[in-house]
Parts: structure tokens; sequence; C-alpha cells
């Protein structure tokens, strides 16, 4: 069996091969090869919590074994160096598992309704959401496999995926958080509903990088997002071209063409506004919802309820990149979007 999904920071597995025991190509042939001194379990409650098993306790260590044996439906996720400019194994795996923590406060009990993060098992009643032994970094998460750009759309389905991932942008925007990397192959079909995954670039608004790789894609993205943190649009327009290539499914097509002519005519009036709002003050609405309410209530906000200050812009750049990614598989497809839904994000860019 092979790697199920390569990417630039990792790589997915199964947790197990239940039809072949001996497939090296999983967490658990690869915990057996491994043989560790240590296992360390990622527990998440309020806290992240580190429990370390040794290879001596051989009662706890069986367990473990055991219990990805009987895992199912699950995925294990690996952590991989390519080089320096994309992180290590270690602040990957750290950025993604605070992704999660955070992502489960957010979603409370409707985490898997809207991601794929999910525990592999439970240890002493606590939920694993990760493991780490000899300098290996894993996951888990919710067993899925078709990305937007394997998928065969109709325009029905198009504005499903439309709709799904606007309410889940919706959630995350009314609680100041972004994901900071959508593309089509960071969304993905699971169980008849379109989900996010990859969260190791996800940050609060108040925490976003300056690193070029820690803001995303050069095409699915807005270029204000890099000239934020110093590139400026000609350089933009360069490393657009070197990275489109990649993108070989859009090859040939005439939206991201028409898209980029437009951003050509629009990137002066967006950074003017841009200039204008990056000193504004964030003004915080007191909330009179008691505590309890506050606890259990899944908070939401839509793009037109952004506020026009410093945060403007950067908590409107995963819907762009998300109008952009239901506007190239529309083409790609054949097919029409809802124009009602996804045209007024990129008025927001002042394209129309």
């Amino acid at each position: 069996m092979v790697i199920i999904n390569q990417g630039y920071k990792g790589q997915v597995m199964d947790v197990y091969n239940i039809n072949n025991s001996k497939d090296k190509k999983t967490l658990y042939n690869e915990l057996i090869l491994a043989n560790p001194e240590e296992i360390t379990l990622i527990s998440i409650e309020n806290i992240i919590k580190y429990i370390k098993i040794k290879r001596s306790d051989e009662n706890n260590y069986n367990k473990i074994l055991d219990s990805l044996i009987k895992t199912k439906n699950t995925l294990a996720k690996k952590f991989i160096y390519i080089n320096y400019m994309f992180g290590t194994k270690k602040e990957n795996f750290n950025n993604e598992l605070n992704g999660y923590k955070t992502l489960i406060k957010i979603f409370k009990n409707k985490i898997e309704e809207h991601t794929t993060i999910k525990e592999g098992f439970k240890y002493n009643k606590k939920k694993i959401y990760g493991i780490i032994f000899n300098d290996d970094y894993y996951i888990f998460l919710e067993k899925c496999y078709k990305n937007l750009e394997e998928i065969k759309f109709t325009t029905s389905t198009l504005n499903k995926c439309a709709r799904e991932i606007i309410e889940t942008l919706d959630i995350l925007n009314g609680n100041n958080y972004i994901h900071n990397d959508l593309k089509p192959n960071n969304i993905i079909l699971c169980k008849n509903r379109f989900k996010i995954i990859d969260w190791e670039n996800s940050n609060e608004i108040k925490n976003q990088s300056n690193s070029f790789t820690r803001n995303g894609n050069i095409v699915f993205n807005h270029p204000l997002k890099f000239y934020k943190i110093g590139i400026p649009y000609f350089i933009y327009d360069y490393i657009y071209d070197i990275d489109f290539i990649n993108y070989k499914y859009l090859n040939n097509k005439n939206k991201p063409e028409e898209i980029k002519n437009k951003l050509d005519e629009t990137i002066n009036n967006v950074i003017e506004k841009y200039e204008n709002l990056k000193n504004k003050r964030v003004i915080n609405n007191k909330n009179n919802e008691n505590s309890e309410n506050k606890k259990n209530k899944i908070k939401t906000r839509s793009y037109n309820e952004i506020d026009e200050n410093r945060y403007y812009f950067l908590k409107l750049y995963d819907y762009y990149s998300f109008a952009l990614t239901i506007i190239y598989l529309a083409e790609l497809n054949k097919i029409k979007y809802n124009k009602s839904l996804i045209n007024p994000i990129l008025k927001k860019f002042f394209i129309k």
C-alpha cells in the first residue's frame, strides 16, 4: 500500500491495514519497526496533555498497539521535513496540534461536522489525538479520500460545497480565527459533508505570522496578504506565475487569467483601503449573554458583518480563497456557480 496523500509538510496513511497486517506504510507498522524506548500520547482537553509510556511498561505499551489495531475509519498524518522554509516536523506538528485545541473549543460538539479532527482511540478514558515516537510526529484524522479537484461536480453539489464551507468560515470568523491556506486540496468530501483539512497554518487573527511560508499559497490568496508582510505586487506577480504551474488542472482555463487581470486593475484600490484601515483600532463589543450560554453556544459571523478596522482584510482572506476555489471548479466542471453567494466576497476586494 502507498501513502494515501503527500503534501509539503505531511503524508497521510492508514492507522492499521486490516487486509494486510504487514503493510509497512501504516502508523501501526511504523511503530513496530521503530521499536521506540518511549511513546508519547497527545490528549486535548482544555489544554494539551502529553502522556509518556515506556517500552518497558509492556502492559500499557501493548494496550496502545491493540488500540491501533482496533481503530476504524481513521487516518494518521505523519509530519515530514522538506526544508527550513516550511518549518521542522516538530514545529508543524505543534502548530496543527494547537489548531486542533482551538478548533475543538470553537466548534464544540460540532467539531466532526465541520472538520476531520477526531480522536484516534481512548487511553485510560482520555481521547488521544496524536502520538510521538523517535522524533516522528503523527495526528489522527477522519478517513476521507476525495479533495475538490478529484470530484466531478454538478451545479447542485458545487452549491452544497459553497454553503457548507461558508458556514464553517462564518464560525471561524465569529471566533476571530482563520485557516490561512484554503485551496481545493485543503477541502475534502467526507460522509456527504464538505470539510476543511490541514490546519498547521491556522491561527487567531491577532497572532497572524509575518513569515511568507506561514501565509498560505500564492495562487489562491489575494496579493494584499503578501504586500502586508513586505512583498510588493510585482514580486507577487512573478511568484504567482511560477506557482501556477503546480496547478495543472487550471492550465488553459479562462477564469484564472480573468481574475489575475482584475487583480492588476484593482490592487491599488485594495492597498489604499488597507492603508486607511491598518491603524484603525478594534472596538470590542460587550456581550451580555450569561456565561453558561457563552460556554455552549457556537459563535458565528458572516463576512458582511466584518468590522472595517485593521483586521478587515485579514478576516476576509479565507473567504477570498474559497471564492476563487468555487469559480475555478465551476469552469473546470463546465457548470454555473452561485453568484449571489460568491461574487459579493470578491466585491470586498473591488473585483466585479
